[in-house]
C-alpha cells in the first residue's frame, strides 16, 4: 500500500543525535558490526587468509548497487537515487558480488554459515536506525503499538518488527553454524526465510503498488526465493549423486 501524506522536516522518531543524523550513525554501527562478526568468525575458523576480506569488498560494493535498483523502478527521481537503499536489492546485489568474485578469484571456500549471522546482525542494528529516520514504516494502524513518526498518525513501526526477525534469524544462526555440517546453507536459508518474511511485511508497509496489487519488494522477493530454492533442489541433487557415484567406486 501507499499513502501520499505530509511530511515535516523532522519526520522520524528521533532524526538525529547531537545534529547528526541517527540513521547515518546507525548505518555505519550496522556495517562495522557485521563485519567485526563475520571477521572474528573468519579468524576464528581460521579462514582469514582464504578470501575473506575480498568476499566483503565484493558482498558491500554489489550490495551498494543493488539497493539503488529498486529505488530507480520504484521511484526514479535524482534524490531518491542519491539517499534511498532497499535491503532486497541490497541482499540480492551483494550475493551476485559474492558470487562473481569467487569465481574471477576461484575462491573454493564457501563462507556463507559464518555470512549468514553477521548479515542478520547489520541488518537488525539498520533497522533500528530506519525506526529513528522514520522511514520504512507501516500504514496507519488503530492498535496499540501504533508509533506517530510525526505526521499525527499511528503506523505499524515496521521496522522494529523486522529488527525483532532479524535479531530471531541472528540468534538461531549463531548457533546452528557450529552444528550444520553442509557448507554455505545457511546463508541461502536466511535469504530465502527473509524474502518471505519481507513478501509478508510489505502488506502492511507504505509502498508504491507495481504490479498485481504487489510492491516492487515484493515481486523481487518472490523470484530471488524461489531462485534460491530451486538452485538448492539442484545443488542437493547433485550432491546426492555425486555421493552415490563414490559409493560405487569403493
Amino acid at each position: 500500500m501507499f499513502d501520499f501524506h505530509w511530511k515535516p522536516a523532522d519526520f522520524g522518531v528521533m532524526p538525529q543525535i547531537y545534529g547528526i543524523p541517527t540513521y547515518s550513525i546507525f548505518m555505519v554501527l550496522a556495517i562495522a558490526s557485521g563485519i567485526a562478526y563475520y571477521w572474528w568468525d573468519a579468524r576464528h575458523y581460521e579462514l582469514k587468509n582464504q578470501g575473506a576480506f575480498e568476499i566483503v569488498a565484493a558482498a558491500l560494493i554489489f550490495g551498494v548497487i543493488g539497493s539503488k535498483i529498486p529505488i530507480l523502478i520504484e521511484t526514479p527521481t535524482l534524490e531518491k537515487f542519491l539517499y534511498a537503499k532497499s535491503i532486497v536489492g541490497g541482499l540480492i546485489g551483494g550475493t551476485v558480488g559474492v558470487i562473481l568474485v569467487k569465481r574471477l578469484l576461484h575462491i573454493k571456500v564457501r563462507l556463507g554459515n559464518i555470512i549468514a549471522p553477521s548479515v542478520a546482525l547489520g541488518m537488525a542494528i539498520g533497522r533500528i536506525g530506519c525506526f529513528f529516520n522514520g522511514c520504512c514504516y507501516g500504514v496507519e494502524t488503530h492498535l496499540h503499538w501504533g508509533v506517530d513518526f510525526g505526521d499525527g498518525l499511528l503506523r505499524y513501526p515496521t521496522q522494529l518488527f523486522e529488527m525483532v526477525f532479524l535479531l530471531i534469524a541472528f540468534a538461531i544462526l549463531h548457533y546452528a553454524k557450529k552444528r550444520v555440517k553442509t557448507p554455505g546453507i545457511l546463508f541461502k536459508l536466511f535469504l530465502i526465510s527473509y524474502f518471505i518474511f519481507r513478501f509478508l511485511i510489505e502488506f502492511i508497509r507504505v509502498n508504491p503498488i507495481i504490479y498485481a496489487g504487489l510492491s516492487i519488494y515484493q515481486i523481487l522477493s518472490v523470484l530471488a526465493a524461489v531462485y534460491l530454492s530451486i538452485g538448492m533442489y539442484l545443488r542437493h541433487r547433485a550432491d546426492l549423486k555425486t555421493s552415490s557415484e563414490r559409493r560405487q567406486g569403493e
